[in-house]
């Protein structure tokens, strides 16, 4: 890759950043804006899982072209325990701050001090702001292997 591809996709990805750093801060953006930067993302993470589904199936078959099955059994094996392992994460991570957001009443009647007591960030999270912290995690596990 060249110096100048290094430099424009740098450029792309602070350009990205730029422009979506505002967005967070915005107290009631259009909901036309909220679907166009969900698609946009959603794209993304599609793209990503594509494309790294691709490449580790790519190593995967060209390791059984070449019949040699020793290291064709250790790829795959990798392959499908890390989809398996990386796809049950994500949904077991959601089902526990799920979990963590219910909140059981303490009394029948008005607050008590222990229910205040107990709240926390997980607590205090809607399932849209949850699923965004979802979406966060992904990509932040993602960008480990980077």
């Amino acid at each position: 890759m060249s110096s100048t591809q290094i430099a424009l996709l740098g450029f792309i990805a602070g350009a990205t950043i730029a422009f979506g750093l505002p967005m967070g801060r915005l107290k009631n953006p259009r909901m036309n804006l909220k679907a166009f930067l969900s698609a946009t993302a959603t794209g993304i993470l599609v793209f990503l899982l594509i494309d790294v589904l691709g490449i580790a199936s790519e190593t995967v078959s060209a390791a059984g072209e070449a019949h040699d099955w020793r290291p064709f059994a250790g790829y795959a094996t990798l392959f499908v325990l890390g989809t398996g392992i990386g796809l049950v994460g994500l949904v077991g991570y959601d089902r526990w701050s799920a979990g963590k957001r219910k909140k059981a009443a303490l009394g029948p009647g008005a607050a008590s001090q222990a229910e205040w007591a107990r709240s926390s960030f997980i607590h205090s999270l809607t399932p849209a702001r949850s699923l965004a912290l979802l979406i966060a995690t992904g990509i932040g596990l993602h960008n480990f292997a980077e």
